[in-house]
């Protein structure tokens, strides 16, 4: 027994039986669940790489298994990593009666889950690009309903993650290369350039982040919420892998003014829509932007905090998506139009809902006391330390975002005919204000909510500062 076996192979049998109970979308989603909870428990308690003694026996776990001649590596390092894409897993689990989504969401998100897990544990990095391709391709049918047409945005963004995948295989080989002839700036720049584009692909970064507000709106909201925040958290992941393998390129100078050119034109401009959108879906697909902004800027920094500001906004970021998500499944489901006009007066006849979404949108916003405040005034300290006019544009760029939380809390609360009561059922009503619940902790007393987890998922990349 070694930790890939645990963590992959085992997850991925799994998924073909899930596919048995597929049509009983309750029982699937609980399995589900429980499938992904062990997988976080066991990550908790397993040593990986070190020895367990039971009693008269000792035995390890090793940290390699070998299958068709590469190897797939999953060291103590990455208990994290792993605590974190299985966590997530079993938190959309939660959600899938609930949102209404199709029957197939829980064999298909164990399955991408899986696949993107062994994007990172793969050696060499190469079938890394190749494992989330087909993370990708599971991703299109989870996304779109059976039977139905994929949209222009769902087009672009196969379009864009396939044209990720040369990109991201050239600049492998071309960073191998550079190992063993240094001195080579041709390797080095063709291995910058490919990273640089592929990660712009997989991360959907300004110019290539069209498709992002196009795809929440046309997939079931549910889903498109999983596939951005599974995806683009694996990506920027990925992407601080690289830059942990290669000295020489994380030492560029290009590299972390390109991360923070482009970071600073993503909150900007995702900002700048956001405040002004009347469609939901758009919104939300604007406040990923702003948010994966802010995350490739505290990256930029090339900062032991600047390291510890990103890992501290990853767990706020991706709670507030799972409530942003499954509020809006929840008003499809309803048939109540996913638009400023459609949720007029909403929180009368509907607080709970109104709630999640208001809240959540702010708190990507980073308002003060919600989730993702504590990470983002840290970005903007740092930042104004090290270049004032961009801590002041992604300033801006936030208030964006902002205004348009606070232009939907004002549609929401509008006053109408219909008097105040809670309509949403027993379970809806748990999982929203349980999330509500964990937005405003995490605001109030982020250092006792996430403890030393942001420092301790850092350990997975030794070589960064």
């Amino acid at each position: 027994m070694n930790a890939p076996l645990i963590w992959i192979v085992i997850p991925l049998a799994l998924t073909g039986l899930l596919w048995f109970f597929h049509k009983q979308i309750k029982h699937s989603a609980l399995i589900t669940f429980f499938i992904c909870l062990a997988l976080v428990v066991l990550a908790f308690v397993l040593p990986v790489g070190s020895f367990i003694k039971m009693g008269l026996l000792t035995f390890e776990i090793p940290t390699t298994l070998t299958l068709f001649g590469r190897r797939l590596v999953l060291e103590a390092a990455d208990r994290y990593w792993l605590i974190l894409v299985y966590g997530l897993g079993a938190l959309w689990a939660l959600g899938i009666v609930q949102s209404r989504v199709h029957r197939s969401f829980s064999p298909l998100s164990l399955l991408m889950i899986v696949l993107l897990v062994a994007a990172r544990a793969v050696e060499p990095f190469l079938y890394a690009a190749l494992l989330v391709a087909v993370a990708v391709l599971a991703s299109l049918p989870l996304m779109l309903p059976p039977g139905g047409r994929p949209g222009s945005g769902i087009t672009r963004y196969l379009i864009f993650q396939t044209l990720a995948v040369p990109c991201i295989l050239l600049a492998g080989w071309a960073a191998s290369m550079v190992d063993i002839n240094p001195s080579n700036e041709v390797l080095r720049l063709v291995a910058s350039v490919s990273l640089g584009l592929g990660l712009a692909f997989w991360l959907a970064v300004f110019p290539f982040y069209t498709w992002v507000p196009l795809v929440a709106g046309e997939a079931h909201p549910f889903a498109a919420g999983f596939v951005l925040s599974l995806l683009t958290t694996t990506a920027l992941f990925l992407g601080l892998d690289f830059l942990n393998g290669f000295g020489w390129l994380r030492n560029s100078e290009i590299i972390i003014a390109a991360f923070r050119l482009v970071g600073v034109f993503m909150v900007v401009t995702g900002g700048v829509w956001a405040a002004f959108q009347e469609d939901l879906t758009r919104l939300f697909g604007y406040a990923i932007i702003v948010d994966l902004g802010a995350a490739l800027l505290a990256i930029s920094l090339r900062s032991e905090i600047g390291l510890t500001i990103f890992a501290a906004g990853l767990i706020p970021r991706l709670i507030s998506l799972f409530v942003w998500a499954l509020a809006l499944a929840c008003l499809q489901g309803r048939q109540i139009p996913l638009t400023f006009t459609g949720v007029t007066g909403l929180g009368h006849r509907l607080p709970l809902l109104a709630a999640a979404l208001g809240l959540a949108c702010l708190s990507l916003g980073g308002l003060p006391l919600l989730a993702a405040f504590p990470a983002r005034q840290a970005l903007l300290v740092e930042l104004a330390a090290q270049s004032l006019p961009v801590a002041i544009w992604t300033l801006l760029g936030g208030f964006g975002l902002l205004l348009g939380g606070f232009r939907l809390l004002h549609v929401l609360l509008l006053r109408t005919e219909q008097g105040w009561r809670i309509g949403e059922n027993l379970s809806e009503g748990l999982l929203l204000s349980t999330g509500i619940i964990i937005l405003l902790l995490i605001g109030i007393f982020p250092g006792g909510i996430l403890g030393d987890l942001p420092q301790t998922m850092l350990l997975a990349f030794p070589n960064l500062p």
